[in-house]
């Protein structure tokens, strides 16, 4: 790796991202919530955004898109610019050669617009679906993602055995179309595991939208991150980072931008009700005492976890996260709840063409 890559600055140029959980709409079926989904990523696509991540959930209204391949399979196809990222596949559900295929075959799909975020889920109870514990996620990841790894690189995927014996090798007839493989993400709310992430070179989302710390504590682990990662890249670690791609450390946040501010609080808030209904499905079904209570609005707003309101207010919200959070990358989740295609097709475009500019602006002084 090189010293320019290693001296990489965190003030480098902010890159934006949208983030989508592709949850239930009240009203809509499933197939009409992708149709507006393909719609908004459509507009996303003419500029403005370098990446579309899509969450990964079972057994629950908050992900309609359990397969986050097959929806990117067919984004692949309404899109030309912007990178499809899932985010994550939860590796231990799936079949290691399986996955591997999948994601082969969707960066062939996508002619290498293909980001692949991973991780050993977020949620013990959608774990439990599949028969799994923590201890048997944890496992299984450490034993799988390598081994998918070394197949995106090489074309020959060995399955890994007990006491580090591998079967057969399997050889992939369709590789990865970007070589040695996509960017990785790992997206973690886990200050524990920033270090490693540095360390290995992954891409990473720090906390989860109105459930995320303050901007300070995301400094904090911004700099632990980098200072992981050019200590790990100096002596020539990093072992997932990309050539001439210095990683992004960066936050998500739901978004809704209006002509004024108060139009766009009058629009979010029985959007996020109904978001948040979805959010909590699974934590309430089971008598869990995570997110089970009410959220207050009023107070996320006012504390910076959701940035609503008007292109000037919101760019001073990306302007603030940037500046105390430490942040290269801003994914903003701007669909969700019951918010109407139109509404949040008007919300990405004025993202796009004055909050953006705006902090280009900013940028450039």
């Amino acid at each position: 790796m090189s010293a320019q890559q290693v001296e990489h600055d965190v003030r480098d140029e902010l890159e934006f991202g949208l983030f989508d959980w592709v949850d239930a709409v009240p009203g809509l079926s499933p197939a009409e919530v992708y149709d507006a989904r393909l719609r908004v990523l459509a507009e996303a696509d003419q500029g403005g955004f370098t990446t579309y991540h899509l969450a990964e959930h079972h057994g629950t209204p908050l992900g309609l898109s359990p397969s986050p391949a097959v929806f990117l399979a067919a984004a692949a196809r309404e899109t030309r610019r912007i990178r499809l990222a899932p985010t994550t596949f939860i590796v231990p559900l799936y079949d290691p050669l399986r996955l591997v295929q999948e994601i082969c075959m969707l960066d062939q799909l996508s002619h290498g617009r293909l980001d692949v975020g991973v991780g050993k889920g977020s949620s013990p109870i959608e774990a439990a679906m599949y028969g799994l514990g923590p201890a048997d996620t944890a496992a299984r990841f450490e034993s799988s993602f390598p081994a998918i790894v070394e197949a995106l690189e090489t074309g020959r995927f060995r399955r890994p055995g007990p006491d580090g014996q591998t079967a057969e090798e399997v050889e992939l007839h369709v590789p990865v179309y970007q070589r040695p493989h996509p960017p990785l993400w790992y997206p973690t709310s886990n200050a524990a595991s920033v270090p490693r992430l540095g360390d290995e070179g992954y891409n990473v989302l720090f906390g989860f939208g109105f459930a995320s710390p303050p901007l300070e504590a995301v400094r904090e682990q911004s700099r632990v991150f980098f200072d992981h990662f050019r200590r790990s890249a100096a002596r020539g670690g990093a072992r997932y980072s990309l050539p001439g791609s210095p990683p992004r450390f960066g936050m998500l946040r739901h978004v809704v931008v209006a002509e004024t501010d108060e139009a766009a609080v009058a629009l979010a808030r029985p959007a996020f009700e109904a978001h948040y209904e979805s959010f909590t499905h699974l934590w309430r079904l089971h008598g869990s005492e995570r997110f089970t209570g009410p959220a207050d609005f009023g107070a996320l707003v006012e504390g910076h976890k959701l940035f609503v309101g008007s292109p000037r207010t919101v760019a001073a919200q990306v302007a603030r996260a940037r500046e105390v959070g430490e942040i290269n990358y801003f994914a903003g989740a701007f669909a969700w709840g019951s918010l109407d295609v139109e509404t949040v097709l008007a919300s990405v475009r004025l993202f796009r063409d004055e909050v953006v500019p705006a902090i280009r602006s900013a940028e450039q002084r």
